[in-house]
């Protein structure tokens, strides 16, 4: 911001500063402006005409006050609100105009400079869903720019559920994209959409199984079809038997695989599956990826014996390691609140329910947690007029979901 600065003063004087002679005149032009003195030896320093010191923080206000700010801060602010407004409208002109190389070109370039690259992909892949620019996204997708791995965790997080709320809204993609590895990554491992299993997510996913491009696409995709089997009543089948045990994995993944080993074993194999899988997994600093997918299990399942291992392996009162962890938490929340509920702990289960919030889900599971939450609210409702409210949004959102396993019957004994 230092050179934007300095540039500014240049513009401001009408000539470039290159001498020393340039410099008492920005000294002189200050002082007969703001009645304040800043020595032509600072503006010499400042502009690299003797060796460089730092500017204070009195200069930097004084120059900024020069060109017509408050102070130092509030230039910074306005330059940084004036460049996100001409790289908006740089983007809606680049999409009107229909222009693949500049947009490609704005790509190469925004990722370059100090802008939010992330926010500006956003920004543009809307922008180009609206026009149903399939293929273009399809070769942003290709650049490496855009590659998974360029991408902090965090960054991925933002960039597939920002992109995964929008394709939920138009879910008829070209199917070029489903063979695009990158978008792929980013959006659909990312934005793992449970509301829509029975939608558009499940046929992208059958879509994608019939010719995965990467192994682990193919064990993602092949255990979100077993889920969805389960919640439709349908024959779940465990496809990779021992891949839960595998270091390279994902650890998300390998709890989605855990889940349904979990679904497929006979009850009396829990426990041997839980421990085998805990001492593979000990000494990894992520438990909480690990044992994600366990709580939905858990829950759906009624399945005690796993609750209690979550319970106790998982250090549920420590703080998370990560911020996207938050909402991994949180549903193990939702889960001792269940546990405890079953356990008549009434102490335990208060605390566990006041933790857990719905606005600390994932986006995408958002729609799938709160009917699971319906059913512990009707279980510790007393109030007839508010189980039958409750009673009606949860089979309002069954119906949504279009999942057998939420029957009413499911709703009413569930604590029984």
């Amino acid at each position: 911001m230092i050179d934007v600065l300095k540039k500014r003063i240049e513009e401001k004087i009408g000539r470039s500063v290159a001498t020393r002679g340039d410099c008492e005149l920005v000294s002189n032009a200050i002082t007969e402006t703001l009645d304040i003195d800043i020595s032509y030896s600072t503006i010499r320093r400042l502009y690299g005409l003797a060796p460089y010191t730092k500017p204070n923080i009195k200069t930097t206000n004084t120059l900024a006050q020069f060109i017509g700010y408050k102070n130092y801060i509030h230039f910074t602010q306005t330059h940084l609100y004036k460049e996100k407004i001409d790289l908006s409208q740089i983007t809606y002109k680049a999409v009107y105009d229909g222009d693949e190389a500049a947009i490609i070109a704005l790509v190469k370039s925004t990722k370059k400079s100090l802008e939010d690259f992330t926010g500006f992909i956003v920004l543009l892949i809307r922008e180009l869903l609206h026009v149903r620019s399939y293929r273009l996204i399809d070769e942003l997708f290709k650049l490496k720019e855009l590659a998974f791995e360029n991408f902090s965790y965090s960054e991925v997080l933002y960039l597939g559920n920002s992109l995964g709320l929008l394709v939920r809204k138009q879910p008829e993609l070209d199917t070029v994209l489903l063979k695009n590895t990158n978008f792929l990554q980013c959006v659909y491992l990312t934005f793992v959409d449970y509301s829509n299993l029975n939608g558009y997510y499940g046929s992208w996913t059958e879509t994608i199984d019939r010719n995965p491009p990467t192994k682990e696409i193919t064990v993602f995709t092949s255990a979100i079809l077993e889920f969805k089997n389960f919640l439709n009543h349908k024959k779940v089948v465990d496809r990779h038997k021992d891949l839960i045990f595998s270091t390279d994995l994902n650890p998300i993944l390998c709890s989605r695989l855990l889940a349904l080993k979990l679904l497929v074993n006979e009850p009396k194999n829990t426990s041997e599956i839980l421990n085998t899988y805990h001492k593979v997994h000990l000494k990894k600093s992520n438990k909480l990826d690990y044992y994600y997918e366990l709580h939905t299990t858990a829950i759906l399942t009624k399945n005690q014996q796993l609750m209690v291992f979550l319970i106790d392996k998982m250090a549920i009162d420590q703080k998370p390691d990560f911020y996207y962890q938050k909402n991994h938490l949180n549903f193990c929340y939702l889960m001792c609140a269940f546990y405890y509920k079953i356990q008549e702990d009434t102490l335990n289960e208060k605390k566990y329910i006041r933790l857990f919030s719905l606005d600390d889900c994932h986006y995408s599971y958002q729609e799938f947690i709160t009917i699971i939450h319906q059913i512990y609210v009707f279980g510790t409702t007393k109030t007839t007029s508010k189980k039958k409210l409750i009673k009606k949004n949860y089979t309002d959102l069954s119906t949504q979901l279009n999942y057998p396993y939420f029957s009413e019957d499911f709703l009413m004994n569930y604590f029984n």
